[in-house]
């Protein structure tokens, strides 16, 4: 199992959540946001909070399946050195896809799936309020994202059922007060601020992906 940097996971997760996940989830939460309008500022917040609590669960459900399917891997030197540099190539794959924003970004966030889950939405919206906002966090944590599968990349390596979901709780974590807090800090930061995060976290992403690599090189000989 690799030694997980929680720090650098930590600095992704905020930096990517005040730049990436707020326009990337921010549709869906503000249609979820904006049903609770004729509610009180308490029930809005426990609305919203419950909504991000279920995004959260489905990102550490994920994390942990992700990181039991990265321990069959290590049972050899040879295959965890293997492991470290396809992981460490997959996260550079991410981290340019994620910079330049083309092609390379839209096979990785599949359209299709991201339709697929809507329509789930669009049927869950008959749902009591509680309850929708419960289903509508859940399938908002199925989202493709290339962010997310950063994260979920970093679960594989993790080789751990439980430190895979730790990654996955910590990210979802961190995203929490960008996603609570959505129409607030989307009008307060400046485009250039915004910009200037998230390409801080994309040269991290890449730069982690390019030391995975190389420890699965080095471990290889």
């Amino acid at each position: 199992m690799i030694e997980i940097n929680f720090l650098s996971i930590i600095g992704v997760a905020l930096l990517s959540g005040f730049s990436h996940c707020i326009g990337m989830c921010g549709g869906f939460a503000s249609l979820c946001y904006a049903s609770t309008a004729d509610t009180s500022r308490t029930k809005s917040f426990f609305l919203a909070f419950i909504y991000n609590l279920s995004r959260i669960f489905s990102y550490v459900i994920l994390g942990a399946i992700f990181g039991a399917f990265g321990g069959i891997f290590v049972l050899s030197g040879a295959n965890r050195s293997l492991l470290y540099f396809c992981i460490g190539i997959l996260l550079v794959f991410i981290g340019v896809a994620l910079f330049f924003r083309g092609e390379m970004l839209k096979f990785l966030e599949n359209q299709r799936l991201s339709k697929h889950i809507s329509n789930l939405m669009s049927k869950a919206n008959s749902l009591p309020r509680s309850k929708k906002f419960i289903v509508f966090g859940l399938l908002n944590g199925l989202l493709p994202c290339g962010v997310v599968y950063y994260f979920l990349a970093q679960s594989i390596a993790s080789a751990s059922s439980l430190v895979g979901a730790s990654i996955m709780l910590v990210f979802g974590l961190c995203t929490l007060p960008a996603m609570m807090g959505l129409n607030l800090f989307y009008n307060v930061l400046g485009v250039k601020f915004k910009q200037i995060m998230f390409h801080l976290c994309v040269i991290v992403i890449i730069a982690n992906g390019l030391y995975l690599a190389y420890l699965g090189y080095m471990a290889n000989g």
